[in-house]
Parts: structure tokens; C-alpha cells; sequence
């Protein structure tokens, strides 16, 4: 089981803390096994991501092609969706069962010499102490907004559960916001999984010759100028390149698209 620092945007200033996301991930051996035998609650969610996708599919039509509409519509909804959350929901996805093993088999033998969590990151790029503060900041900053959130979306479940007493209309609204609370609870979890790794000193971080190379190689004409010394490291062709050489799921390339869209939006709106 690692996890990944992708930088996406660094400053020339080394002092200030770069735009980091994270992907989780384990060995395709690893993966195998556990699709072979998955919970069910992530049957369902899988069952759900593909009848979305469907929705979007353009060789089938529905009545004033209102399911692909939904689609682009949830899509564009998604895209404004903060990318550190989709970053902690994927390491709940990948890790969360496993990293609560880990701090649990600690919490019973600490005198036996625990697994540890590694976290791979670009040494030309960013540093140990970076990574560490950047991940700290998040996990503490996002986990009691998570806990509002869940609150917040299952009031306006409530709110627009009326709305099914509408024959032959879908309460889209409800299952939005269902699917917020179901979001911001496996970002809240991995808040929380994260936070315990870090507090008994159980996360190793590992420079990665190979994460390296794919962030910081000249000539693909990725590398975006911001303004106040910022760069936008992590485009399209890097993105192919990370998830080739490490094998990564087909959401990564969709998760690292949307971070590095936010990052470049986040460091031009605090110059103006």
C-alpha cells in the first residue's frame, strides 16, 4: 500500500508550500485480490459509477436526450468539486480498511515493530518537510468541514424528500445530495485514518526516482508559467506517463485533471 504526492503547482520561493494531491494505490497483485472478494458496499458504489456513466453514453437516446444532459450537467458539477477531496475519498477507497489495520495492530502491540505506510514523493520538486505540512494542513483543515457537510447535505435530504411524491420525475436533488453525504463521509474517514498515521509516526516518506523523472523532464511543453513565480507542473502528458508507469486507474487521469485545473484557478485568483 503507498501513496503518492503528485506535485501539481511549485512556487521558486522553496519556503512556500507547494500544491500537492495524492493518489492511493497499491500493486496490481494487490488489486486483483481484493476485486476478487470486494465488500459490499463498494459493489454498490461500483454498481452506481456505472450506472452514471451510462447516462452518458451517446449511442443510446432518451426523451429530449434528458440523461445526457444530467450527465454533462453532474460532470460540470463534479469538476467544481475541491480536488482534496476527491484525493482523501480515493485513499478511503484504496487504504482506509488497511490503514485503520495498521493503526489498530499498533494500538495492541506497540512494543512489535508495526507496517508502516509509504509515501512516495519527487525529491527535485518538493521536500520531506513539505509533503509532511502539506498533507498535515489538509487532513486537519478538511476533516471538521467534512463533518459539516455530511450534516448540512442529509438536512436538505430531508428538505427535498417531497419531491419523490412527484410521479414519473426523478428527485435529482435528493440523490445529489445523498451522494454529497456518502462523498464528505469517506473524505471525513480518510481524514481521520490519515491524522492517526500521522500522530504515531507510522508514514514513511520515500523519494521516488521514477515520480521524479515524470515531473520534472524537459521538453513536453507542459510546464505553465502563473503569476508570483508559481509553475503548473502536472498537465495531460505527465498525467499519461504517471498512470502508465505506475499503473494507475483510468479516475486518476480525471482526478489530476480537475486538481491541476483548480491549482492554476486558485494561484491566478489570489494575484487579482
Amino acid at each position: 500500500m503507498k501513496i503518492m504526492a503528485v506535485p501539481l503547482a511549485r512556487n521558486a520561493n522553496p519556503a512556500r508550500v507547494p500544491y500537492l494531491t495524492y493518489i492511493a494505490y497499491s500493486t496490481a497483485k494487490g488489486e486483483r485480490k481484493r476485486s476478487a472478494s470486494l465488500p459490499l458496499s463498494q459493489r454498490i458504489v461500483a454498481q452506481a459509477s456505472r450506472a452514471w456513466s451510462n447516462l452518458g453514453r451517446t449511442d443510446s437516446r432518451s426523451l429530449f436526450d434528458w440523461k445526457r444532459r444530467v450527465f454533462l450537467l453532474g460532470e460540470r458539477i463534479m469538476d467544481k468539486i475541491e480536488y482534496e477531496e476527491w484525493a482523501l475519498k480515493g485513499i478511503d477507497q484504496a487504504l482506509g480498511p488497511s490503514i485503520r489495520r495498521l493503526v489498530m495492530s499498533h494500538q495492541r502491540s506497540p512494543h512489535a515493530e508495526p507496517n508502516r505506510l509509504s509515501l512516495l514523493y519527487p525529491p527535485s520538486l518538493v521536500s520531506p518537510t513539505s509533503v509532511i505540512e502539506s498533507i498535515r494542513r489538509m487532513v486537519s483543515h478538511r476533516q471538521p468541514l467534512h463533518s459539516w457537510q455530511i450534516l448540512y447535505s442529509t438536512v436538505g435530504i430531508v428538505v427535498s424528500s417531497p419531491l419523490f411524491l412527484i410521479p414519473a420525475i426523478p428527485n435529482l436533488p435528493a440523490y445529489y445530495l445523498m451522494w454529497r453525504v456518502w462523498s464528505h463521509y469517506r473524505a471525513y474517514l480518510a481524514c481521520k485514518s490519515v491524522s492517526s498515521l500521522l500522530e504515531r509516526n507510522l508514514m514513511d516518506l520515500i523519494p521516488d526516482a521514477k515520480l521524479d523523472e515524470i515531473c520534472t523532464q524537459d521538453g513536453d511543453g507542459e510546464t505553465v508559467s502563473l503569476p508570483n513565480d508559481w509553475s503548473l507542473i502536472m498537465g495531460p502528458r505527465r498525467a499519461t506517463q504517471l498512470m502508465d508507469t505506475f499503473q494507475l486507474p483510468e479516475q486518476c487521469r480525471v482526478d489530476l485533471k480537475r486538481a491541476s485545473m483548480q491549482a492554476k484557478t486558485e494561484i491566478s485568483k489570489n494575484v487579482s
